[in-house]
């Protein structure tokens, strides 16, 4: 790199050299620097404007120009800089035309118009910036020009020496050091830290456990508000999409559908705000990244997501008022749960039969035949606790369900007491708890005690059991005479136990998930079916986890092979183990699936920890990923056999295994038909006055046709939404001769790099293979 050639102001065609001795700020205070010091004066310029003209520096120069704090000389104004440099870094400036000629050039010009570009705070304005960097960085091409008003004070100077730090990088971006760049970048997103401790009360709560997670850079405050002894997990930090959620234990004990119906039912309007489907109303009136509810096996939760903190206390609002004092109107629940209607409701000479939301949602569900075997499955898997109901609800038992019945669910299991309240963000974890206490105050500590929805383990087995499912044909079928499902099902350990987990999990993952998986060399490669069956892998979505796998699309024929070659390769791998290869590329997939930050990690967190949360186990230890990998390196190393050992207990030796077969039947759905027309003529049959019916669907339609005062829903205007655009800086630079772009995120230490490639040179025969080509270099 050239030495230091020019360094001037310049006066029309007259320049005006600057000493080399002193740096003079705006203020007038002297900055010193061990090796050279520039004196940078306007004093005898008279011109229109200003010029700094400089060509190639050496790398020592332009530490030595660098080298002082100019942060103070700035203030408010340094957006005028960040402005420049955002433009150049994201590429804003044309082509060269000729690169052996190019220039690049930044213009600052006088607020004569009123510009786009305009800085506020600046008397100064940018103008069609025309913005050029060479590829191949000639002398002629390094020579960088700012032009700046003739009434600029000694302020705009300092300010050009930051912009040194911008020619930096485009005089010399060979320089450039990626190693060093990704080092800088891992280690600038900083832990929060709270000032809370430990026993502290705040707003009706008292803080029960602080526990720093820094593979997230989060801290984990565990609360109970007083009063109603409710738990409160916040995860503070450093993420501007915040997430508020509860989650209530529902456990079924029937088929009804209860829980499922009353998530529907409760987002029918509210005391507070008596307006139906409020979710969907509340779409235009609301910032929200997120909005629903879920209903599970064992519990059902409420969450939302925003950026705008107006808006998260308006949907907090909203959801606490739809959980804890929703309507639960008849007409509500015949709508979203079941009803007997005339098929055509201004008709009564029409057919009468059953309708609802949730009813014909869960028709749905049972005409899916993988639906129906993974449900069956888990029904005849645990055939003694709250597991053996459906908790989406059965059609041919969700008109047993009343709505008096309804009712009760609730009262008696969406209290304060019996759900598990989840925030994460940035926003103050004090005037959350201070809004929240206003709900939860209404509540009596002796209701609340009155709750124990405690679920007790399944029983093991003695033996083997199996179980026949049947269901409707598929659409599309390879080979009719390969129809059948084969599944071998395991009852593991209780996920209360996080490191029993934690195994169970690995070894499954190693068993199943990928091409080098002893059970894919032995069911998938041999071309026996087309596929694992349905829910093959890992379960940990009720209280004792499971493990599933067989195969689907054999023939009868094979089913006896199928459950032998399961058998046999459980024997195998017990006794040769996995490759340490395998093992140490799970951990790393298992840890990069953990801390992938997708754009609601907060909603991610507490969909991962509510399973075992909702039983009791500590939710913190669910995100304690690094204690448990290193905890496993450690057992590994001294017992080479740990995993072959989990096979042992968990596979080899545990009766409660489930060998379950699906066949089609040619007459499943006519079978399904005739069913629900016997349950609806039976219904019928039991009503009293069957007048009501036609009344009752003609006052439904009148309701649901009727306006809806959405008014009553919080709102945002304009002044609730700020106005500042989020500007993600990006570093621009060569390794090598390669041109590279870095960008700072928190990623939680992961590294996501992406490579593109020219293909112009590619022979346009080749071209259509490409992306097969790019599939497989990526497997």
């Amino acid at each position: 790199m050239a030495p230091l050639t020019r360094l001037s102001l310049k006066k029309g065609n007259q320049t005006l050299p600057i000493s080399t001795k002193k740096i003079v700020g705006n203020n007038d205070k002297k900055v010193s620097d061990n090796k050279k010091q520039l004196n940078i004066s306007i004093k005898k310029a008279k011109c229109p404007s200003l010029r700094i003209q400089l060509s190639a520096l050496t790398i020592p120069t332009l530490k030595s120009l660098l080298r002082f704090n100019h942060q103070n000389s700035f203030g408010n104004k340094s957006s005028l800089i960040s402005r420049i440099v955002y433009m150049v870094q994201h590429g804003v400036y044309p082509q060269c035309p000729k690169c052996m000629q190019g220039r690049l050039k930044i213009r600052l010009h006088r607020r004569k118009d009123q510009s786009k570009y305009y800085c506020p705070g600046f008397p100064i304005s940018f103008r069609s910036p025309s913005f050029h960097r060479c590829n191949y960085l000639t002398d002629e091409c390094r020579k960088i020009t700012f032009d700046f008003p003739s009434n600029s004070k000694r302020k705009y100077l300092i300010s050009i020496m930051n912009l040194l730090r911008l020619c930096h990088r485009i005089i010399n971006p060979t320089r450039f050091s990626l190693n060093r760049q990704l080092q800088q970048l891992s280690s600038t997103s900083k832990a929060p830290s709270t000032s809370l401790s430990v026993g502290q009360e705040l707003h009706g709560y008292i803080v029960k456990e602080i526990t720093p997670v820094p593979e997230f850079r989060l801290i984990a405050i565990k609360l109970q508000h007083k009063l109603t002894g409710c738990q409160h997990l916040h995860i503070d930090r450093e993420h501007k999409n915040n997430v508020w959620s509860v989650a209530f234990q529902t456990t079924p004990k029937d088929d009804t559908g209860v829980a499922h119906i009353l998530e529907h039912t409760a987002l029918c309007g509210s005391e507070k705000f008596p307006c139906r489907d409020p979710f969907f109303k509340m779409t235009n009136r609301s910032m929200a990244t997120f909005m629903n509810a879920f209903t599970a096996s064992d519990w059902t939760m409420y969450a939302f997501s925003t950026q705008n903190k107006k808006d998260y206390y308006n949907l907090m609002s909203v959801y606490l008022d739809a959980v804890l004092h929703p309507k639960l109107d008849e007409y509500d629940f015949m709508q979203e749960g079941w009803r007997l209607e005339h098929e055509k409701t201004d008709d009564p000479n029409s057919p009468i039969v059953i309708k609802g939301v949730v009813f014909n949602e869960m028709k749905g569900v049972f005409s899916d035949s993988h639906q129906v075997y993974a449900r069956r499955i888990q029904n005849s898997l645990m055939p003694t606790s709250t597991y053996q109901y459906e908790s989406g609800g059965d059609p041919e038992a969700i008109p047993t369900l009343t709505w008096n019945g309804l009712k009760n669910f609730h009262a008696s299991h969406y209290h304060p007491t019996n759900g598990r309240f989840f925030t994460y963000g940035s926003f103050p974890l004090s005037d959350t708890l201070a809004f929240l206490n206003d709900y939860l105050n209404h509540y009596e500590q002796q209701k609340a005690k009155t709750i124990s929805l405690a679920l007790t383990e399944e029983s093991h087995w003695n033996q083997s059991r199996s179980v026949n499912i049947t269901c409707s044909p598929q659409s599309f079928v390879v080979d009719s005479n390969k129809t059948t499902t084969a599944s071998v099902s395991y009852l593991l350990g209780s996920i209360r136990n996080t490191w029993e987990t934690f195994l169970l999990n690995i070894v499954c993952s190693l068993l199943v998930d990928s091409e080098k998986s002893p059970f894919y060399k032995k069911l998938i490669i041999p071309n026996i079916g087309t596929n694992y069956s349905p829910d093959t892998g890992f379960g940990r979505n009720t209280l004792n986890t499971t493990f599933h796998v067989g195969l689907q699309d054999i023939s009868k024929d094979d089913v006896d092979n199928v459950i032998k070659i399961i058998d046999d390769t459980f024997q195998e791998v017990a006794k040769e183990g996995f490759e340490k290869t395998q093992i140490e590329a799970l951990l790393h997939q298992f840890e990069l699936g953990i801390k992938h930050q997708d754009e609601n990690f907060g909603l991610k967190i507490i969909l991962g920890l509510i399973y075992s949360w909702i039983h009791g186990s500590d939710p913190v230890d669910s995100l304690q990923i690094t204690k448990y990998v290193e905890r496993f390196n450690e057992e590994i190393k001294e017992n080479p056999r740990l995993l072959q050992d989990v096979i042992e207990k968990y596979f080899l030796k545990n009766n409660h295994k489930l060998i379950a077969t699906m066949n089609i039947d040619e007459e499943y759905a006519e079978k399904k038909k005739q069913k629900e027309s016997e349950l609806c003529q039976q219904l019928i049959s039991q009503c009293k006055d069957k007048q009501s019916i036609y009344k009752k669907g003609l006052e439904l339609q009148k309701r649901q046709s009727a306006p809806q005062n959405i008014d009553v829903l919080p709102t945002l205007s304009i002044t609730d939404i700020d106005k500042k655009v989020i500007r993600v800086p990006i570093i621009q630079g060569h390794a090598g001769n390669t041109y590279v772009q870095l960008c700072e995120q928190p990623t939680n230490g992961i590294t996501y790099f992406r490579c593109l490639l020219n293909t112009f040179d590619l022979p346009n025969e080749l071209k259509p293979y490409l992306p097969l080509f790019v599939n497989i270099l990526t497997k």
